[in-house]
This record gives structure tokens, sequence and C-alpha cells, in this order.
């Protein structure tokens, strides 16, 4: 027997449930995930079914247990493959708990040769797009992101708001790209294997959902991270090894939130930190035949909300007092990114687009004595438009 379990040494490994419940073991080293180390947490809970009789005594009668649930947390850095377009190895079951949906642009796509405008750029094939989609447009030395607002097939797509550098080129090239969004019919449950030190005490968690996923630290020259709040059906807890030593190679560097910019309804605005919260509402199917009590889980309300602080303009309200006042639709959009070494050039993306949204609330705040605007967001859907992408180019 050893006491003295190393925190540093633990691992965790997430697989995407077949069968909702039932526990996957991992299949590889690319399995596990690289989280943050003080964000981790699995616990197990039992109802209490207390006994109230009379029996000749105030004294407590032996307790029952009745259902059994797995809540845990976890955090890890806001970063995109390695590779670019692939998903990212440390986000990409826990996305698709949390929103469900996925697509993936595989492949380089390269407009037509003719004359495109900074809103609209022409594709003979436009089967690649999706409206939602967030793309970079590989202009040499003037790299951007924008999302996709309309396609027009077979012809062109068309951006939200102007590109900052104008027209691009003929046959310039659009990248690569994962897309997550909301499509909460699809978002799959997983299984957990949390490996507390080395060679140490294993736990085995099945059926977890993502029921929060909030975008923190997105402030001044810092790191962003994502936080992920799960819940689940049961934990297992066992002395078992690891099976396998993780590997990390596939995913890049978290980018640093400089030129980190936000887009307001196509507004560029100053501001020092930004959140995003999405928060699921997770329902179980509940059957007193079951061992268990609990057969499957459903995602039955889901809500996205931003908030930044803008500078206070001396000379316009017309940004975020005005289409508050006026109880207007609002879109966000912003992305981070790793440069490289050809000025205006970058990769290593990382990217959200709310199309829709109504600012709740956009009372006066101090930055060091600076004025700024408290903005929150309340993102919805519009004739069936999903109310918030996340993207990794």
């Amino acid at each position: 027997m050893a006491i003295g379990v190393v925190t540093k040494e633990s691992t965790v490994a997430l697989k995407e449930e077949v069968t909702e419940g039932t526990y996957i073991v991992p299949a590889a080293t690319t399995d596990y995930v690289e989280v943050l180390a003080d964000s981790l947490e699995f616990n197990k809970s039992r109802e209490e079914l207390s006994r109230k009789t009379l029996g000749g005594t105030v004294e407590s009668e032996a307790s029952r247990v009745g259902l059994a649930e797995a809540t845990g947390s976890l955090g890890v850095e806001l970063k995109a493959s390695a590779t670019e377009g692939d998903a990212p190895q440390s986000l990409d079951v826990l996305l698709k708990s949390l929103l469900g949906g996925k697509r993936q642009i595989a492949a380089d796509q390269t407009s037509d040769a003719t004359t495109h405008t900074s809103t609209v750029i022409d594709f003979a094939d436009t089967s690649a797009f999706s409206v939602g989609d967030i793309v970079l447009v590989k202009e040499a030395g003037a790299y951007e992101c924008r999302p996709i607002a309309s396609i027009q097939t077979n012809t062109s797509i068309t951006f939200p708001f102007a590109l900052d550098n104008g027209a691009p080129s003929a046959s310039v090239v659009v990248a690569q790209v994962t897309t997550y969004y909301s499509d909460t019919s699809n978002a799959v449950s997983f299984s957990a294997e949390h490996n507390m030190g080395e060679a140490a005490i294993k736990q085995k968690v099945r059926g977890l959902r993502a029921v929060s996923g909030n975008i923190e630290n997105w402030s001044v020259g810092q790191l962003p991270q994502m936080s992920f709040g799960v819940q689940g059906l049961d934990i297992d807890r066992l002395d078992e090894d690891a099976l396998y030593a993780p590997d990390f190679s596939a995913d890049g560097l978290p980018p640093v939130t400089l030129s980190a910019c936000v887009w307001l309804s196509g507004s560029k605005l100053s501001y020092t930190e930004a959140s995003l919260g999405i928060e699921n509402t997770v329902n179980y199917i509940q059957d007193a035949c079951d061992a268990d009590g609990r057969i499957s889980s459903r995602i039955t309300e889901q809500t996205t909300n931003f908030s930044f602080n803008p500078y206070l303009q001396d000379n316009s309200t017309t940004d975020t007092w005005d289409k508050f006042n006026a109880n207007d639709d609002v879109s966000v959009f912003g992305y981070a990114y790793n440069p490289s070494a050809t000025a205006g050039e970058f990769s290593e993306i990382v990217a959200f687009w709310m199309p829709q949204g109504k600012i709740t609330a956009s009372p006066v705040a101090d930055i060091d004595g600076i004025l700024a605007e408290s903005v929150e967001i309340k993102c919805h859907k519009n004739l069936g438009s999903d109310s918030v992408f996340i993207a990794f180019i």
C-alpha cells in the first residue's frame, strides 16, 4: 500500500457512448484530454430516504438510499488542433455533448477567378459550406475570419459584415474548419476514465452529459479557457492502472488574447474582457423497473449568454445603448489566433458567432478610472437558425 497520490500525475480520458450509461473503455492515447489542474472534480451522491417511524425513541432510524447521481466539473484550454481544420482533441467530446451539432469543411476551398466584394466571395461549388460556418479567408498577408450569413447555391457565400481589408483577390482560398453548433437532439453522452495519480486509483464515470460550458479568461493578454459542468449516472472507484499514457500532441497551443477582436452587429469595439456561457437543462427518463432507476436523459432547454465591457464612446451611443433601448436584435462575433512568421497571417484559430440576441443590460462600469459598459446579451434562435456556433481552424 502506498500513501500519497500525486495530483499532477492524474489523467482523464473521455469516450462518446454508443448506448447512454454503458461505460466505454479508452482505446488510444488520443482519447485523453489535457485538463486544467485546478478544475477537475467527479463526485457521486445517493439520495437519502429517511424513515420517520414511532419506536419509543427520538433517535433516527437507519436510512435507505435511492437514486445515485454523478456530478463533476472540468476545464480545458480553449485551443484549436495543431492540424488546420481538425477537431480539437481536448474539446471534441465535451462540445458534442454540450451542443450536439458538429460539421467540417474537410478541404481548402478555392474561390472563382472573378471579382469579389468585401462581403461576397464567389464559388462555383458551395456544397462544402453551411450558414453559420466561420471561415478563414487566406488573403496573402491579410488573413481574416468571418461567419457565413447566407449562401447562393453554387454562386457565392455572403458575410454579415465587411472584411476589414476589403475585397479579397481572385482565387482566394478559404481554409478547413470544424464547427460546433446547437443541435441538442444529437448531443452525446460520454464516459470518463479518471486516473487519480500514476498507477493508483481509477474512477469510471458513465452516462455523463455537459450541463454547462463557459468560455472564461478571455481577457487582455491572457490564455482563454473553457469550463464544463457535467452530470451523469454513476461512478465506480477501483484500484487499477491507467490504460494508456496520454498524448496531447494533436492539439496546438492556446492563443493569447491579443488581436482578439469582438464585433457587435458588425462594429468592432474596444474592450478588456468577454465571456460566453451555455447552460443545458438535463432531465432523466426514470424507470422503477430499472436497477439504477434511470434509463436515459434528454436536454430539455438550452440558454446562451454573452457579456463584455466595451469602452464608453463619447461621440456615439449607436453601437450598444441605442440597440438596448430599442430592443433591437444584435449579433456577436469574435476570434483569437496564434500569429505566424508572416505578418498578417495566422493559424490555430478559435472563434464564436451568435447571429441573434438581445441586449438585456448595459450599465456604466469603471475600468481603472475609465468608463465602459457592462453589456449583457441573451442569444436566441430565429426562423430555425442556431443561436451559437463555436469554430476551430
